[in-house]
Order: structure tokens, then sequence, then C-alpha cells
């Protein structure tokens, strides 16, 4: 999500030992269980390349052209239809509160219902009665609802503007985002950033792990699959987290890393603390980078991305660069236009309000012939909004080609407004305005894959990634 707080853009609170990027819409299920069949190598096959670690300490992607075979994507993922929005949150009952708290509430609800009124981006509130729904939650705030309750209230109140978009957050929330943001993750557990997998109940897929983590030494990658913790659905019906515990104490989880028969991995839990990770490899026997961008919702992304191009191209320029935007759910809009600002610069844009429109500026910093290097896009159902919004400006300013599949459209900027007591809500206040084109038109049309390939996460691996592999090959004719 694009998030603003007065001049400062800051993002999403996040779960501290389970990352589940959201895009306001839930994955279609998959009909039937999937088992990939990987292809072996012929008999006569000469050996694959070894892997490597270059002298700039850059490792060899485990997709090798000539040599991978692309994992096939079942039917029900390449054909399936785009997820629906979230079904509506259920409303709390009335609970015996003491008056005091109640006018507190009260107070915090006007708050809130004015700062929709003044700043939402759609005056007519997007056909909703905005008065009513305001005097529907007084009526129930009224009743009596602990303060754990109102929290929920106003979130399905501000969910009734059915955007997708906009949220409520606890005083609680807001003191974590901001510590995530100032320190980054600080957890115990296993240090895996994880995904829920459509159609598999309890089970997650990883999406990045950190360096130096339980996860990372027990040689857990991305696309593995997390079937249970310790015999039980690695979230339980709480939303509690298993992997989660304290420090010292042991867990036995039972993963299937794609193409592979389920295994046992037992890990010790301890401290994991830092910012999400950004991976990046070369392609073997070839000049082609690959970087995956998890998120903007985190303060050290552009200089992660900065390290990365500094690595990739420390010993020659590189011919092609493949960005992976599939799983980035958006965030902070500094961090996400100072990683447009590697490959483009100038003006791509505005961002669009009812009062008005502000240009969507980008200052140009060329990493080692990043400004010049031909670039695919990576894109999928993942990629929402500021993640939507580089992928589209890099292929509208003619300096990226999109392989995946066409994006949702969720590509309104989200203002901070900060009430009595602590909580905040975000409010679709602004959103993007294409070159040339109306504002909010990427809201309709997504962004569009010019190659199509479509992926679900835990069906392949970085060795057999469908989209990678037709990204490299258009790399790898590139004139």
């Amino acid at each position: 999500m694009l998030r603003k707080l007065a001049a400062t853009l800051v993002v999403a609170t996040v779960a501290a030992s389970i990352l589940a990027p959201t895009t306001g819409r839930r994955e279609a299920a998959a009909a039937e269980p999937f088992r990939l069949v990987v292809p072996a190598l012929a008999a006569d096959s000469p050996p694959p390349p070894a892997p490597f670690v270059t002298a700039s300490g850059v490792r060899s992607c485990d997709y090798i052209p000539g040599f991978s075979a692309p994992a096939p994507m079942p039917s029900d993922v390449v054909n399936a239809t785009p997820p629906s929005g979230p079904a509506p949150a259920a409303l709390p009952g009335n609970t015996a509160v003491p008056g005091a708290t109640t006018s507190h509430q009260l107070t915090v609800l006007d708050q809130l219902s004015d700062a929709v009124s003044r700043n939402y981006v759609d005056p007519a509130f997007n056909g909703i009665d905005w008065g009513a729904v305001t005097a529907r939650y007084r009526t129930l705030v009224q009743g009596g609802l602990t303060d754990t309750d109102f929290y929920v209230a106003m979130g399905a109140m501000l969910g009734e503007l059915g955007d997708d978009h906009s949220q409520f957050m606890s005083p609680a929330d807001v003191a974590a985002e901001e510590e995530r943001l100032a320190r980054g993750e600080n957890f115990v557990g296993i240090g895996a950033l994880m995904a829920a997998i459509p159609g598999r109940d309890g089970a997650f897929a990883i999406i990045s792990v950190w360096p130096n983590s339980p996860a990372r030494q027990a040689g857990l990658k991305p696309h593995d699959i997390i079937l249970s913790v310790d015999g039980s659905p690695a979230i339980d019906a709480e939303g509690n987290v298993a992997t989660r515990g304290p420090a010292g104490t042991t867990v036995m989880l039972v993963v299937e890393t794609p193409g592979q028969s389920p295994r046992s991995v037992q890990l010790v839990r301890r401290a994991v603390s830092g910012f999400t990770p950004v991976d990046s490899c070369i392609l073997p026997n070839t000049k082609i980078g690959y970087i995956f961008i998890p998120t903007f919702n985190d303060l050290s992304i552009d200089d992660q991305v900065r390290d990365a191009l500094k690595k990739l191209t420390a010993e020659g320029p590189l011919t092609g660069l493949i960005v992976d935007n599939r799983q980035n759910g958006g965030g902070i809009s500094t961090v996400a236009k100072a990683v447009l600002g590697f490959f483009t610069g100038g003006n791509q844009g505005a961002m669009v309000s009812s009062a008005g429109s502000t240009p969507f500026n980008i200052t140009p910093e060329d990493v080692g012939g990043s400004q010049t290097v031909p670039l695919v896009v990576l894109v999928d159902w993942g990629t929402v909004s500021f993640g939507e919004i580089v992928s589209g400006v890099l292929a509208q300013s003619g300096r990226a080609t999109i392989v995946g599949r066409t994006s949702l459209g969720n590509v309104e900027l989200l203002h901070g407004f900060n009430f009595t007591g602590g909580s905040r809500a975000w409010i679709a206040a602004e959103t993007f305005q294409p070159l040339g084109k109306p504002a909010g038109y990427w809201e309709q049309t997504g962004i569009v894959a010019s190659v199509s390939a479509p992926t679900r996460w835990d069906l392949f691996t970085e060795a057999n990634d469908p989209a990678l592999a037709k990204a490299a090959g258009l790399l790898s004719h590139h004139p």
C-alpha cells in the first residue's frame, strides 16, 4: 500500500515473525493439489556449470540458461480469474464499558469521519452515503465497545468505502509500525518472510530468508513450503504464528520444496533482527543480473538495491537486468521513487487528489550503467501499489518489458491521519496518473504484462521459474 504521514511516507504494519504480503484481495483457491514434475537432464547432456560466488560477493542464480527446464503451471493458475475483494469484516457485539471509554471512542469516530469527508480521493465516496455510515457506527459505539472491538469497528467502517486500501490502526499497531520503520524487524523465530498459499490452508510459502537466521542455516529457500509446525498448522485460527516462541526452543517443520517430497527440518528459534532482505544473483554463463524486491515497506530497500547493482556490475557492465516485483506489495513513496531513479528520471506522471495534482518527478542515479541496461520487470497478482507504479512507469517510459501476469490495479496513495489516543487511519486520498492517461487509469487496468507468464509462488523454484526463464530469453536476444 502507498502511505503518507504529513510530509513523510511510511508503510503498513506487518506481523513480527511472519510477513504475509497482502493485496487487499483474496487469491482464488486451486481446485486440486498440483504436483510439480521436474524434467531430468538427458543422460548425454553436458553437466551444468557449478554454483559460484563472484569476487564482489554475488551468487550465481539457480536458473541456468540452456540447462534449466521451466516448471509447467497448472491450468487453474494459467486460466484463473482475478480474485475478489475481501469479505466485509464482522462487526463486534456491544459490551458494557465506562462512559469515559465511550466518550473517547466517539471523539475518535468523529475525527475519522471528518478525515474521510475532507480528504477521500472520491468526493462521492464510491457511491455510499458516508453520513449514514457514520451514523450507523455511532449507534454501535454508543451501545458500548471494548477498545479492541472499537478498533475492529473503525476498520470495518473504513472498509465500507470499498477501496480495499484504507485501514485503521490501533495505538499498539501504530507504535509497532514506527518501531519497524526505524529499526527493521526484531522478533524471535526462524527468520523467514512468508505468505499464505491459496487453497492450502495452514501452509505458507517462504518469500525471503534473513541472512544468518535459523532458516538460512537450515538451507530453507524462497518457494519452500512450510506444511506444518510441530505437527500443527503453521498459523492457527487466531492468527498466532507457530514459528514464534522463546529463544532457544526447538521447532520441527515439515517442509516441501516444489517438485520434491516433504521433509522434516528441525530448527532452534532465536532472535532475528534487521531490514527485509533484497536478493540478487547473476545468471550463469551470462551477464544478466536478477534482483528480487520483496517490498517498498522498508527504509533500507533503495540502499540494498543500490548495493546489489554495484556488486552485479563490479566486474563489468550487465547486458540485461531482471527486476522481480511479483511479491512487492508497495510501501514508502520515497523508497519507491529512489529505486525508480536507478533506471529512469524526470516527470513520470502525477499524484491526483480532489484538491489538485502533484508531479511525480524522479531524480536519476546511474549505478553501473543502470540507466541504460535493458530491463525486464516481473509482475503478478502480488504486485500492488508502488510495486505496480514502479513497474508501470518503467514500462511506459520505454525502459522495461513487463513479463508475468497483469496486476490487479491498486495505485491509490494513503494519507495517514493521527487521532486522539494514538490511533491512526490510512485513507485513500490520491491516485496515480500515468503520463498521457487519466488519473487512476492503472487502478482500472492494472499493469499489463506484455509477455504472459502467470505463476504461483509455491509451484516453482528459482531453478525452474517460468517467468524468469522468459525474461532471460528476452534479454539473451536483446540487440
